[in-house]
């Protein structure tokens, strides 16, 4: 009996598993001029709790947006993540393929920067220097730090670029700061 509730509680969750099925939406928004713009939408987009977070991808020069959600959603839902921000969604439709190719990036990072405090003011050249490879070489930065940081770390290293560095910023609230920048794939 335990043996056959088992296999009918696994039919079950394969079965739904298998019938859940990701959206994938394409959108255009108006108002970005930096990198600094792109991740500001890219964070925004990917606060909604049915978007994949890390399928979110941004491109500055036309404007085109693309993710993928777990359910059904709205010019007006998405619309509204951007209320007060100076961007403004005026597009979204589902797509079979997005336009916009995600980049692949390497394993391990090319640099790893780590500060034991969180007196940032005195690393803005060496900030701006990695925003400035991750920009050339379209990287990826991964940053974790405390949230009360990101403007301030951000700024130097993305901001007025207008080549764009994926950013993933992991908010932790020790006395630390991790800066990892990896190197698009060949």
């Amino acid at each position: 009996m335990l043996k056959n509730s088992f296999l009918v509680l696994l039919l079950l969750t394969w079965s739904v598993h298998a019938n859940a099925k990701e959206i994938i939406y394409q959108g255009k928004v108006e108002g970005m001029v930096c990198a600094f713009c792109v991740y500001g939408v890219s964070k925004k987009i990917g606060q909604l709790p049915e978007v994949d977070a890390q399928t979110v991808n941004v491109d500055l020069k036309s404007g085109l947006v693309s993710f993928h959600s777990a359910s059904e959603l709205s010019l007006e839902k998405v619309s509204r993540v951007f209320s007060g921000s100076g961007f403004k969604l005026v597009e979204l439709k589902k797509v079979d393929q997005p336009t916009l190719k995600m980049a692949v990036y390497e394993k391990k990072p090319a640099l790893v920067f780590n500060l034991n405090n969180t007196d940032i003011k005195k690393y803005g050249a060496i900030l701006e220097s990695i925003g400035d490879i991750a920009s050339a070489e379209t990287g990826k930065l991964v940053i974790k730090a405390p949230e009360s940081l990101e403007t301030e770390l951000l700024k130097p290293m993305i901001g007025g670029k207008q080549k764009i560095a994926r950013v993933q910023f992991d908010f932790d609230n020790n006395k630390e700061i991790q800066i990892k920048l990896y190197l698009r794939a060949e």
